[in-house]
């Protein structure tokens, strides 16, 4: 009996040190049943390939993103285009009055188009006007035969404009930006040309603002949607190229400050629009804040460069529409 009565103290002692101690049997057990926390997602980072921003006020570069690599310049080719027909027209050569006869070139032409006909005419301004504002392939052609002679004349008076301006990354192929063999440029040379082009041309703001363009029986938006929900964004072009994603350059001005954005490469149309938004807010804040608190996305201001435009470049860092 009196050893019946030892066993059970010493049985009840053993289980009484297992409750108390944290590391036990029934704490191990507690531990393995209890499931971790689930880490909180990282945000979503900028899809763009590349990326640039600079107030245009002072040519100071405010944010970048792998600006020098290669990509197809998609539709953001007409940019250059237009920058010859407007040179044309201070010049004299041409009037956005001039009837424009439209050869069976056009009906080669696919992706996005006026659907002008061969052996019609359109004035020189309307063609500008379906360039810049619903991006027709079809209206480069005919723009870039009336002022060249032919399409080649054309294009190589893009290149050789494209050097002028130090747009060194570049080559073009023909003037709407569908997808060809070597035609290619960058987020700088994008971003230089759109600079020059609103500083030599600032009216043509006024065309590439236009809600919408009408010709014939069809009623097409503006491809930048931007214009619909911002209301200091008046520019500037849209392309999309298979193969290379979805650009923009836009640019907006705010109590006396130009900003201009380019994203190339995004990983669809709601994204470009999205970010290109998102870095022109963050642009506009920083050119607002002092100086040692500049910072877009947690990128640091770069390097001042000079005012773009005069052909230098800024020290710092199948459809097509």
């Amino acid at each position: 009996m009196v050893h019946l009565k030892r066993s059970i103290l010493l049985l009840a002692a053993i289980l009484a040190i297992q409750f108390l101690q944290p590391d036990g049997l029934f704490a191990a057990n507690s531990r393995v049943k209890t499931k971790p926390k689930p880490k909180p997602k990282a945000k979503a980072g900028l899809t763009a390939k590349s990326a640039l921003v600079m107030n245009m006020n002072t040519g100071e570069i405010l944010f970048s993103k792998k600006p020098d690599e290669p990509i197809a310049p998609a539709s953001l080719t007409k940019i250059l285009s237009l920058y010859l027909i407007y040179e044309a027209l201070g010049e004299g050569r041409v009037r956005t009055s001039d009837v424009v006869h439209v050869s069976s070139t056009v009906s080669q032409v696919n992706g996005s188009r006026m659907r002008i006909r061969p052996g019609t005419q359109i004035a020189l301004g309307e063609l500008m006007k379906g360039m810049a504002v619903m991006s027709a392939n079809d209206a480069s052609v005919a723009a870039a035969e009336y002022l060249g002679g032919d399409v080649d004349e054309f294009v190589r008076r893009m290149n050789v404009k494209a050097l002028e301006l130090g747009m060194t990354g570049s080559h073009f192929s023909n003037p709407s930006g569908l997808r060809e063999e070597g035609q290619v440029t960058t987020a700088r040379d994008i971003l230089t040309l759109s600079c020059a082009y609103i500083n030599r041309f600032p009216q043509s703001l006024e065309m590439h603002s236009l809600p919408v363009f009408e010709y014939g029986r069809r009623i097409r938006s503006n491809t930048n949607h931007l214009l619909e929900t911002n209301h200091y964004v008046d520019g500037l072009k849209t392309g999309h190229v298979a193969g290379s994603g979805y650009h923009l350059v836009v640019t907006a001005r705010k109590n006396g400050t130009r900003i201009v954005a380019v994203v190339l490469g995004s990983r669809s149309s709601g994204a470009r629009f999205r970010e290109a938004r998102s870095l022109l807010e963050q642009g506009f804040q920083a050119v607002q804040a002092p100086a040692p608190a500049k910072r877009m996305a947690g990128v640091e201001v770069m390097q001042t460069g000079p005012v773009m435009g005069s052909g230098r470049k800024s020290t710092g860092g199948s459809g097509d529409s």
